[in-house]
């Protein structure tokens, strides 16, 4: 039986791109070089983006990216604000305190999307500040943070913005064209389908030419992007197969319909899902148009002791099934994730078997 990933990534991959996995490339041969130029470009096309920003990609997780985002290319010697209102908000602020980056935090409630209003205050009184740091959509939790008002909010006052997009790259819009956007990082294992092992940063290139100290070695964006403008090849040894896979996810993405089919998929997947758990009274935490599509986080209508989320894991494990169990605001709750190649047929067989278990623990406690 397939094993359904209910996921916020990585999710099932297609037929396609475990084909693509198939494949031995020498790390610095003209087939490397040629490969990595075009998925350079392919995610260049998803990204609507324009030529004053560049593609850079990273072995390594999403994570990767973000840290060597955040270690290349904030400002050195001004403060950064970093926008927390969940788990990879704060995975954020630690990569400043770690590499000893200038910086402050602003959070806020994890069950709401950040307040423009809250950081336009927060600004006003600290006109140090010369750039933002977010999470676009807020994998942890399943929220979506207000991109396009913050840039609106830079541009007047003259900052960068930083964005971890992981979840959002290629399924929500991303305003490229706005002046303040200096970078965004994501990954190939979220809303692309590909397999983990390979994320990117997409930079303006006046950021990444403009001369600077390292932090770190196999992290240093900059001379990434330098050694392909330079010879086309990899600083280290690339996941060549994973390259590979993303190439063909990315095609299959194009071909699809891109961001528009991909997006009303998720819709129709969480919709499905919603309908079908809430006779059982297991409803979404978040709800609202800053709920996002990728993610949604579920309340358990039992006491932990009674049916934790952990259990209920291991459980849909037993079916080939697999959630992630989430503590969000004291709940007993766990996120399903929509993305990657599900089916109807799966998403029926999750309603089933945890109306099974439901139906069972009620009978227990009749």
């Amino acid at each position: 039986m397939k094993t359904a990933l209910f996921t916020p990534g990585p999710g099932n991959t297609s037929d396609s791109v475990r084909a693509a996995l198939n494949c031995d490339l020498g790390t610095r041969t003209p087939q490397m070089m040629a490969l990595t130029k075009h998925l350079r470009k392919q995610i260049a096309e998803v990204a609507r983006c324009n030529d004053d920003f560049s593609v850079v990609p990273l072995q390594g997780s999403g994570t990767f990216a973000v840290e060597a985002m955040m270690t290349s290319l904030l400002p050195a010697k001004t403060p950064s604000l970093i926008l927390v209102n969940g788990p990879y908000g704060e995975r954020m602020a630690e990569i400043c305190r770690i590499h000893a980056l200038p910086h402050y935090v602003l959070r806020s409630d994890p069950l709401q999307p950040i307040n423009v209003v809250t950081v336009a205050d927060y600004l006003e009184s600290h006109n140090d500040i010369t750039a933002l740091v977010l999470v676009h959509l807020e994998t942890g939790i399943g929220i979506t943070n207000p991109l396009e008002e913050l840039l609106v909010l830079a541009e007047q006052r003259g900052l960068h913005v930083f964005s971890d997009s992981m979840s959002a790259f290629g399924l929500l819009p991303i305003k490229f064209a706005s002046s303040s956007l200096s970078a965004v990082a994501a990954s190939s294992n979220k809303v692309l389908h590909g397999v983990p092992g390979l994320s990117f940063v997409i930079a303006r290139r006046d950021i990444l030419e403009k001369p600077g100290t390292a932090r770190t070695l196999s992290l240093d964006l900059k001379a990434q992007y330098h050694g392909f403008q330079h010879d086309g090849m990899w600083r280290f040894t690339p996941p060549v197969q994973v390259i590979s896979a993303l190439s063909s996810a990315i095609d299959d993405y194009l071909l699809q319909g891109g961001q528009t089919t991909r997006l009303e998929s998720y819709k129709q997947r969480a919709r499905r899902v919603i309908d079908g758990l809430a006779p059982l009274d297991i409803r979404p935490l978040v709800t609202g148009s800053h709920s996002a599509p990728a993610i949604v986080t579920f309340v358990l209508p039992f006491d932990e002791q009674v049916l934790s989320a952990s259990l209920l894991s291991e459980r849909l494990l037993s079916s080939n099934i697999v959630i992630y169990p989430s503590r969000v605001a004291e709940k007993n709750s766990f996120r399903v994730g929509f993305i990657g190649e599900l089916t109807a047929e799966d998403i029926d067989r999750l309603i089933t078997v945890m109306t099974d278990i439901v139906c069972e623990i009620r009978r227990q406690l009749a």
